[in-house]
């Protein structure tokens, strides 16, 4: 028996004096609400309800509660505990290391100097810092727009740059006159060649997108599969049919299609990131949040909890 059904058989408050689990935690299982519980609880509770209910099954829902914490692990959990005693211990014991390493750092400093080598040193490291800067302002100056311009120099150095949208097999082109320093009419008519291509490039940008915008869904298109496809890790979701009560649920990372035959279906969205594409649309799901939707042969419809739980007979999943 899964946990809703003995939560609809008994009731929050029996269950909640049976268990001694509090009656807002309950809740917060019954809407999964993992992120008001901590991992531990979440599975000490499942515990307690196995113990309790021997008839009791929430295997699936310790599985929703494993893929909600692994996806929302803390950015770091490493704590780094310093001990007083380490830093105190013995007055004089520390005081006495420390001025043993400034001595040394002195000493090793003179040693330096003397043969020669620390101006060799910070030589080093200045060109160092030079080498890295110098990377640094090539790899941070140089952008992908910038590098699909097209750039004519002239004899006197003076260059022209034209901006133009490119298709992904050109490159940047720069063209020297260095042979016919007075041929300026030839360096014009080349200009208006890139600006006549340039043109051409846009027009047919422009043609394509209006066909695109064209080939809008026909009315009349039926859907008859849905499919989901998780777009970062391991997602949890089920499908129940309105019409026999039924349920199936899945905890899939690759794209997975389902056969809606032509039936009436509610689908809930465990929280992860995932497209839902039909015949007539595609919805994409980018905010780690439980989504719920009415789906039948002519629509994909959005519902908020309330509605869901209201045509699913006040039920959660």
């Amino acid at each position: 028996m899964q946990f809703n059904e003995i939560m609809d058989r008994d009731g929050v408050e029996r269950v909640s004096d049976i268990t001694n689990i509090s009656i807002h935690n309950l809740n917060n299982l019954v809407e999964e609400n993992f992120e008001k519980l901590t991992r531990v609880k979440a599975l000490g509770f499942l515990l307690i309800l196995e113990r309790e209910y021997k008839d009791i099954d929430v295997s699936s829902l310790r599985e929703r509660v494993k893929v909600y914490f692994e996806e929302h692990k803390p950015a770091d959990n490493n704590v780094v505990m310093v001990s007083k005693d380490s830093v105190d211990g013995n007055g004089y014991n520390f005081s006495f290391f420390k001025w043993f390493i400034v001595v040394a750092l002195l000493g090793g400093g003179w040693y330096l100097y003397t043969k020669g080598d620390l101006n060799d040193l910070v030589d080093n490291v200045e060109k160092k810092k030079d080498f890295f800067d110098d990377n640094k302002a090539l790899e941070s100056n140089v952008t992908d727009k910038e590098a699909s311009n097209v750039s004519l120099k002239k004899s006197n150095g003076e260059e022209i740059t034209i901006i133009t949208p490119v298709e992904p097999t050109q490159k940047k082109i720069t063209l020297i006159d260095t042979e016919h320093k007075n041929d300026i009419n030839s360096t014009e008519s080349l200009v208006q060649e890139v600006v006549k291509g340039a043109n051409n490039v846009v027009k047919k940008t422009v043609d394509e997108v209006v066909k695109a915008d064209k080939s809008e869904p026909k009315e009349n298109s039926a859907i008859s599969t849905i499919t989901i496809n998780p777009t970062r890790g391991t997602l949890w979701f089920g499908f129940i049919n309105l019409d026999s009560k039924k349920k199936r649920e899945f905890m899939k990372k690759t794209s997975t299609p389902f056969d809606i035959k032509g039936g009436r279906w509610l689908l809930v969205t465990g929280h992860g990131y995932v497209d839902i594409v039909s015949d007539v649309k595609t919805i994409e799901l980018a905010d780690s949040k439980k989504h719920y939707f009415y789906i039948d042969s002519k629509e994909i419809k959005t519902l908020t909890r309330r509605e869901f739980r209201k045509m699913n007979g006040r039920r959660g999943w």
